[in-house]
């Protein structure tokens, strides 16, 4: 498991300065003021003002200001060096309080670095889920740190789009990867950052576990948790297949508006 992290890692190490370039991740119109949070997730999440929430796989802050611009108390973790490094200048560059820690999720269970901590919200979203193999173990994250009466959140691409890629020859998708969760983690070698399509990476391997949507609800209903919501939507935040295209709701849609597949959804779950 150590190799496939260590692999991994390597690749959000080099992402890291790619992102804060690119038009995706928009960082000049964040350090303006504009709030990155989408609506999903701004309208499902309610009045976070005052809540204590920690951000699983934070990357390098971005979501966790965002959160914290609303008057949340926030706390984001995340494995890479880099990403945290970049989430502390940009904290203090924006004056906008946070607290980063670089951690994997897992070994936040023994580690130490949030003895004795709990929050109101545990909060995930966009490209995260893909990247654990175990979603027992990150469920026993969320309930260690998680208060009682309090949510977990979730906003991520929805598990079935794993299974398609475009095939520029039919110009359309085509099914090539199996939903259901495997032992083994896939292996992709593309060199090809999905923010920003034209820079060729040097970390270009990665390992990715898929999840179904009901192995991903199960774990919370197995350690009893209510499901508040659970929403699936037509559209998602970046240009995953080429034949999408970017509409004024400031998502990205199937230009055929016959072509109807789950791309994210959203799950909230009370403890």
């Amino acid at each position: 498991m150590n190799k496939f992290f260590e692999t991994n890692k390597k690749y959000w190490d080099e992402a890291v300065d790619i992102h804060k370039k690119s038009e995706l991740y928009s960082l000049d119109e964040f350090k303006k003021g504009v709030n990155k949070l989408n609506s999903i997730e701004l309208n499902e999440l309610g009045d976070i003002k005052g809540k204590k929430i920690l951000h699983l796989q934070c990357h390098f802050g971005m979501d966790t200001l965002s959160l914290a611009m609303l008057r949340a108390d926030v706390t984001g973790v995340d494995f890479s060096e880099t990403a945290i490094e970049n989430a502390f200048q940009l904290s203090n560059e924006i004056n906008i309080p946070a607290k980063f820690i670089c951690s994997d999720i897992y070994s936040l269970l023994e580690n130490g670095l949030l003895e004795n901590e709990s929050f109101d919200i545990v909060f995930t979203s966009y490209g995260a889920i893909y990247w654990l193999p175990d979603l027992e173990k990150w469920a026993d994250v969320i309930n260690k740190f998680l208060k009682k009466d309090g949510f977990f959140y979730i906003a991520e691409c929805h598990p079935v789009t794993g299974c398609f890629d475009f095939d520029k020859t039919i110009n359309t998708l085509k099914y090539t990867t199996p939903y259901f969760k495997r032992d083994e983690p896939f292996y992709f070698e593309n060199g090809v950052d999905y923010a920003d399509p034209g820079h060729k990476l040097e970390n270009n391997k990665t390992y990715e576990w898929n999840h179904s949507l009901s192995e991903i609800i199960n774990v919370f209903l197995k350690r009893k948790y209510t499901i508040e919501s659970l929403n699936e939507y037509p559209f998602t935040v970046w240009k995953q297949y080429p034949n999408m295209e970017l509409r004024d709701d400031g998502y990205f849609h199937f230009i055929d508006k016959n072509f109807d597949i789950p791309l994210l959804f959203s799950l909230k779950a009370k403890k």
